[in-house]
C-alpha cells in the first residue's frame, strides 16, 4: 500500500515538473531591439509651502526661455504639468472636487500660467497651504540634438497677489539659469 501511494506521489510530483518546465519555457519569449531613442525623461520643478488666505491669488507662471531661433536644439515644445501639493502631499481640489491642474504645450519663447484665487478652494482653514509642482517632459532628442538641462530652458515664479489692488504679496522662483548669473557679492570698493 505505501508502495503504491510513494510511486503515485512520485509520478504526479514528475508531472508536475513537466508541466512547470513546459510552462516556463512557452513564457519566454525572443526580445526585439528598439530602433528609436526613449523619449527624455520628464523633470521636477517643486516650490516650498506657500499660504493664501481670503483675497489672495497664487499664480505659478511657467516660461520656456529657448528662443524660436536657437539652433543645435531638439525642436518642438516642452508639455508643463502644473500642480499643487497639500501638507500630507495630496492633491489640492476646487469646491467641485476637481484636481487643480494646468496641462499645456509651451513652444520656445511662450509663458503659461494658472490662478488659484482662495474662493475656489473648498471651506477650510483660514490659511490655505499648498505647494506648486511643475513638471516638464522636454522635447524628443534626435541623434544630435539633447534638450539642455531644466534650468536652462524653464524658469519658474510663484506669486501671492492680494486681489484687492492687484499688487503681489511677495514672488518666489526656482531658476538656476537665473540664480547662475547674480553675483552676491557686494561690488568692490571704488579704486581697487
Amino acid at each position: 500500500m505505501k508502495a503504491k501511494r510513494l510511486i503515485t506521489i512520485s509520478v504526479l510530483s514528475i508531472a508536475v515538473a513537466i508541466a512547470a518546465t513546459f510552462g516556463i519555457i512557452k513564457q519566454t519569449q525572443p526580445v526585439k531591439a528598439q530602433d528609436q531613442t526613449s523619449p527624455p525623461e520628464p523633470e521636477r520643478i517643486s516650490f516650498g509651502l506657500v499660504g493664501i488666505t481670503s483675497g489672495q491669488t497664487i499664480r505659478v507662471s511657467v516660461a520656456n526661455t529657448l528662443m524660436p531661433n536657437d539652433v543645435g536644439l531638439p525642436p518642438g515644445p516642452s508639455r508643463v504639468v502644473i500642480t499643487f501639493r497639500g501638507m500630507n502631499g495630496q492633491l489640492i481640489r476646487n469646491r467641485n472636487g476637481d484636481v487643480i491642474r494646468r496641462n499645456v504645450d509651451v513652444d520656445r519663447g511662450d509663458t503659461t500660467f494658472i490662478d488659484i484665487d482662495y474662493d475656489q478652494l473648498p471651506p477650510g482653514p483660514t490659511r490655505a497651504q499648498m505647494r506648486p509642482v511643475i513638471v516638464v517632459f522636454p522635447p524628443g532628442p534626435t541623434d544630435e540634438e539633447q534638450p539642455p538641462p531644466i534650468g536652462e530652458r524653464i524658469a519658474a515664479t510663484v506669486d501671492v497677489i492680494n486681489n484687492a489692488n492687484g499688487r503681489s504679496a511677495f514672488v518666489m522662483f526656482t531658476s538656476p539659469a537665473a540664480a547662475h548669473g547674480f553675483n552676491p557679492q557686494p561690488d568692490p570698493p571704488l579704486g581697487q
